[in-house]
């Protein structure tokens, strides 16, 4: 079968990536995949900061961890620290790492009762001590892509692309640079080739990962979710690494502002910084200012680059012959880092679903499925990031007011919150098994918030870190390299 997918950037080469991956191995095989990227349009260059996922993602690519860090100027992520969400000085933490075990059944309860001076975070996890300590999460002798801990990735878009193109080439996946100028199709609405220039490209099916453009697309059925996610548009700056710079954080920082959230990501090379915001509450010149003057003295100098977006996603990923992958098929917003998982998802979904014909009316039954999973996926993951909103506890501007009305969450949201309201979050609340966060994720961001359910009050007394999670927090300090000397 002939692939063409459209699009250079991060979500075109994790398709093509996974299609090789796991349908050809590690040369040529039944699947001709091309990837061509239009040298008119380059990168949108976002999609910096990762979860866990990432790295099985990585690993059955087959790839280096080290050459991937430093083809990347990769750091590691044990979590993100959300500063300011529940008021001015306030800050807590989503780490990836979450100590199991019988003896972890009681913590939530008695943390619950405790007055709440010990985050919560730390009572079930190593990961804020490590934060702390500025450790790796690794040691240097693990095998690639394990750890101490679970963790992820900072890492420059740009050059994962390019690593990803190195990586493919040499075992067939070809690369055409070549700017498709018209869309061609027969009277179903199928594509039946791509102009370039004076040349015309075939395939039998066509991955579109050509971004918001979502240009091997004619309808426009997008299923918006503007009324829960308020932010839409997002202006950033990459600040240069110098010889005075602090050394890069082992998390990502995600502070509140007047009309949004800013993130600050800590690469090996330079700084990542961004304010993502509703522009019905903050124009793009004020948004500027304000990313400016939080970053103060180093961002002189640096151009700020301002990208839109809508939050949402088509409601048919998957038309005829062709399929939509990455940003062309939906984004949500930068919280909580879920673009490159949704590529990575997407992709491999498509593989479960890969049609064994070539004939596009014979895909039909794939195609329905894939769209229904991938439309629970974007549901699941909008309600979850409300939930950062929701319970926020800011009304010091319109934009949090708005963002944490009820009205503002979707109703199996507000369904979650009534029963929330009863008892913490519970395995059986969530039935959909593809979901990257889990209960215990929710657990972080409530708990995190301070958020207890009606009638628990603080109690007078401390929470007791229970033994066992002192122990393993004592011997990964020992343990683990520090950040800054494991990265080289």
């Amino acid at each position: 079968m002939r692939i063409i997918v459209v699009g250079g950037g991060s979500a075109g080469w994790i398709a093509a990536a996974t299609l090789q991956s796991r349908l050809n191995g590690k040369g040529r095989g039944p699947v001709n995949i091309t990837v061509l990227a239009s040298p008119q349009t380059p990168p949108i260059g976002v999609g910096e900061a990762t979860i866990p996922t990432f790295r099985s993602m990585l690993k059955s690519f087959g790839v280096s961890e080290p050459a991937f860090m430093r083809a990347c100027n990769a750091t590691f992520k044990h979590g993100i620290r959300f500063e300011d969400w529940s008021g001015e000085g306030s800050s807590y933490l989503h780490p990836f790492h979450r100590i199991q075990g019988p003896e972890m059944r009681a913590v939530v309860s008695e943390w619950l009762a405790s007055d709440g001076r010990m985050p919560f975070a730390e009572a079930v996890s190593a990961q804020p001590t490590l934060i702390s300590a500025n450790k790796a999460p690794r040691h240097l002798t693990d095998p690639d892509f394990e750890g101490a801990v679970p963790y992820a990735y900072h890492l420059d878009a740009d050059a994962f692309a390019e690593f990803m193109a190195d990586h493919l080439i040499p075992q067939g996946v070809v690369r055409r640079a070549a700017h498709v100028d018209k869309v061609m199709r027969d009277e179903h609405g199928n594509v039946t080739g791509l102009r370039t220039g004076d040349e015309v490209l075939t395939a039998d099916l066509y991955i579109d990962c050509t971004g918001q453009r979502s240009l091997l697309f004619e309808a426009p059925d997008w299923v918006s979710y503007a009324d829960r996610l308020l932010c839409d548009a997002a202006v950033t700056l990459r600040v240069p690494s110098t010889k005075a710079s602090p050394p890069p954080a082992n998390f990502t920082s995600a502070k509140a502002l007047p009309a949004g959230w800013a993130w600050d990501i800590g690469l090996r090379n330079r700084r990542g910084r961004g304010y993502v915001y509703s522009s019905q509450h903050c124009s793009a010149e004020e948004a500027e200012a304000t990313l400016r003057r939080d970053e103060g003295v180093a961002a002189q100098d640096h151009e700020a680059r301002h990208i839109s977006f809508k939050s949402g996603h088509r409601a048919a990923q998957w038309q005829g012959n062709v399929v939509a992958i990455g940003l062309s098929g939906g984004f949500l917003e930068p919280l909580e880092s879920t673009g490159l998982f949704l590529a990575d998802f997407a992709s491999r979904l498509l593989v479960e679903m890969f049609p064994p014909h070539a004939e596009a009316a014979r895909m039909a039954p794939l195609a329905q499925r894939f769209n229904n999973v991938m439309a629970e996926m974007y549901d699941d993951l909008a309600d979850f990031l409300s939930l950062h909103y929701q319970i926020s506890n800011r009304s010091d501007s319109a934009f949090w007011r708005k963002a944490s009305a009820p009205e503002s969450a979707s109703p199996r949201l507000q369904n979650l919150l009534s029963m929330w309201d009863l008892r913490p979050p519970s395995f059986a609340d969530f039935s959909f098994r593809y979901a990257p966060f889990s209960h215990q994720s929710y657990e972080f961001i409530l708990l995190g918030s301070n958020w207890r359910p009606d009638g628990v009050v603080p109690g007078a007394a401390g929470a007791v870190l229970p033994k066992h999670v002192a122990d393993l927090r004592r011997r990964l300090l020992m343990a683990l390299p520090d950040h800054n000397a494991a990265l080289p």
